[in-house]
């Protein structure tokens, strides 16, 4: 169950994490690398996990790093573990880089993510409605999609004092919107740390095992009050983890 967070109380728990976290930098090259193969072998096994792939992540880090095709695992899983993790890597080139968001680089995301597994779905957002297994909040329809994806992109490149919330809030817009027949939570997931690298902060990894707090958040009613405490929960969460890994 999330903690039933103060989120005030969070924030400056986070921005106090941060502080210290900045003390750390300049990194040297060898310790940016080291966490940047942590991270990228983790979110891209909890990630797909939260999707119901069955990669673990020791798995992932043998497919990755040294290229060996696990056993038993069907084909399918084997390309999302290998197109995220490749996408999960090049959202490190945005690190201390202005980035601004566009149609084009989303689409280009979603095909990146599903080359050589759905390429019916490639390049285009939904034509059709879906619906949310266990929800009665219904995404919009197809037709809405365009003008709510411009919105999207405006909001997100719009300025804000409140860099956490508007981050919490570009997940659960695209969340709500749910552009794509398959791949919208890893979609959503790099976006959101696509933002967290452009505003300073590290990526961060929401852990499969918090898969029903994370979902229920998303879900559970049109506000984003229970997504943002998960996500505060997290950011603290992850940000320790790095803070350790920093003074080691």
């Amino acid at each position: 169950m999330t903690p039933k967070i103060n989120i005030s109380e969070y924030e400056t728990k986070i921005l106090k994490l941060q502080e210290h976290i900045q003390a750390y930098k300049p990194l040297s090259e060898k310790k940016l690398q080291n966490l940047k193969d942590w991270f990228n072998i983790g979110f891209t096994a909890h990630s797909n996990a939260i999707e119901w792939n069955s990669y673990t992540l020791w798995e992932v880090k043998v497919l990755i790093e040294d290229g060996i095709t696990v056993g038993g695992k069907t084909i399918r899983e084997t390309k999302e573990t290998e197109n995220l993790a490749a996408l999960t890597k090049k959202i490190w080139d945005f690190l201390d880089k202005d980035f601004l968001l566009d149609e084009n680089f989303i689409l280009d995301l979603h095909t990146n993510l599903l080359k050589d597994i759905e390429q019916e779905y490639l390049w285009k957002y939904r034509n059709s409605q879906v619906y949310i297994s266990g929800s009665e909040d219904i995404p919009p329809k197809s037709w809405e999609l365009n003008k709510l994806m411009r919105e999207f992109i405006i909001f997100c490149n719009s300025d804000t004092n409140n860099i956490l919330k508007k981050i919490s809030d570009i997940h659960f817009r695209f969340v709500k919107i749910h552009p794509f027949f398959d791949g919208n939570g890893r979609i959503w997931r790099l976006l959101m740390n696509l933002f967290l690298i452009k505003h300073g902060y590290f990526p961060i990894i929401f852990p499969a095992v918090t898969r029903s707090e994370y979902i229920t958040s998303l879900w559970k009613n049109k506000s984003n009050n229970d997504f943002y405490r998960y996500f505060l929960w997290q950011m603290h969460e992850n940000m320790s983890d790095y803070l350790r890994f920093l003074e080691d």
